[in-house]
């Protein structure tokens, strides 16, 4: 077994991965010409940290599994054990704390912010619009953490309203209880994202790497179109002082991006005219890794179904229903996940990987699900996520959607790995 500060060096270098890992994403997916400061930082944050909080998950296994030796017997006193779960307990709450801040103020403020942006308006301006508009946001929170409080399992059931009033605030645990209430809010929202994009992307992801790139043509059509967007873009900004009125910097800065960008996608329209063939030919030198991890991808897909499948029987089966939440003490189905993680564990960090690699597949699949069905509120199309092409506001919501749906991921990875998530590799002693 090897020394728990091992697992959190490695989850440092994990830390500082996912940062420049989410920061490419958004630059990836951001458009330069409509890019700010603050959606950006506040997408990058919130990535992060939902994804930080699923990397803690096989450090905090094996900090427990380390307590004990192969008899079972503890390594350490009973106290350095409570120790130990306190400040893993604590970084937990902060995490999600954390998150919640950022799903509720942070990216609620940065939409309405940049949203009030205008040639007229001042930041004190925009400041003050996002706080108002944020503000709904901040109340439902409020009301949810004050839910939250008085959400408890087993209270009295007589009807003495005065006897449950003191139960409720003679506990000590009102705050951590009303944390893991609004992120069970948080987590029920995942499953619409599960149902929709992750579910959709779990298909499209492989099977968009079989297709293949689409084809030259339908390129630049979308040249076409991008081109006449930019057009349109800088006649709008021009109409604005066709009065003889003065450009302003920011305006200016605007249409001399838009220009830019008119003169590259029409030398891509020209490159993509004249090169044709050359193109093909490297498309069909990369087609067959294309289809090769298609393949794979499909093949993990279906793996993946399956192990949910299972673990969905047996909760059904084997568990007492909704009494207790369809929580098994004792999974009887063998899930290869499981199986495969738990005997990982004494040798970390392969099962850190292997944990890592299905962790990333998930949120490419459901990235793979948001581009190809766009940002949608039931029928209504909102925004479109491309390469290099996405506003701030799209981006916002795009992090929202992962977030959700990550959240939802790390309630799947107890479901997948029971045994794994709740022991590691220590087994019962008879």
């Amino acid at each position: 077994m090897l020394p728990v500060a091992v697992g959190w060096v490695a989850l440092a270098l994990v830390v500082v991965v996912i940062i420049l890992f989410c920061y490419g994403i958004v630059k990836y997916y951001s458009d330069r010409h409509e890019s700010e400061a603050l959606p950006t930082v506040v997408t990058v944050l919130t990535l992060s940290l939902t994804l930080i909080a699923l990397f803690i998950i096989p450090v905090d296994i094996l900090s427990v599994s380390a307590t004990k030796d192969k008899e079972g017997n503890f390594l350490g006193s009973i106290g350095d054990l409570e120790n130990l779960g306190t400040n893993i307990r604590t970084l937990y709450y902060v995490l999600y704390g954390l998150i919640m801040g950022a799903s509720f103020l942070l990216i609620p403020f940065s939409y309405f912010y940049y949203e009030e942006f205008d040639e007229d308006s001042t930041v004190r301006s925009r400041f003050i619009a996002g706080l108002k508009y944020t503000s709904f946001l901040v109340v439902i929170l409020v009301v949810l953490f004050v839910v939250g409080i008085f959400v408890k399992p087993g209270a009295p059931t007589e009807v003495d309203y005065k006897l449950w009033v003191s139960y409720v605030l003679d506990k000590q645990d009102g705050g951590e209880r009303s944390i893991s209430f609004v992120i069970a809010c948080m987590t029920l929202l995942g499953y619409l994202v599960w149902v929709t994009y992750t579910a959709y992307g779990l298909s499209a992801f492989p099977i968009g790497l079989l297709r293949g790139k689409r084809h030259v043509t339908e390129e630049a059509s979308d040249i076409v179109s991008d081109l006449e967007s930019t057009r349109e873009k800088q006649r709008e900004i021009n109409s604005r002082y066709l009065t003889g009125k003065r450009i302003t910097e920011a305006d200016q800065r605007k249409v001399d991006l838009l220009k830019r960008h008119e003169r590259t996608l029409a030398k891509r329209s020209t490159q993509l005219q004249n090169s044709q063939k050359g193109l093909a030919r490297l498309a069909a030198v990369c087609k067959p890794f294309a289809l090769l991890f298609g393949i794979l991808f499909s093949l993990v897909s279906l793996f993946l179904i399956v192990c949910f499948l299972l673990s969905l029987i047996d909760k059904i089966a084997g568990s007492c229903g909704t009494a207790c939440g369809f929580v098994i003490s004792h999974p009887q189905l063998k899930n290869p996940i499981d199986l495969v993680l738990a005997f990982l564990e004494p040798y970390f960090p392969l099962d850190y990987i292997i944990l890592g690699a299905i962790i990333f597949f998930i949120f490419f699949a459901t990235l793979s699900g948001i581009i190809r069905i766009g940002i949608r509120f039931l029928w209504v199309h909102m925004f479109s996520i491309r390469a290099q092409k996405s506003p701030p506001q799209g981006l916002l919501l795009m992090t929202m959607l992962l977030m959700f749906a990550l959240l939802t991921l790390n309630m799947q990875i107890v479901n997948l790995a029971p045994r794994y998530t709740m022991y590691g590799s220590q087994v019962y002693i008879n």
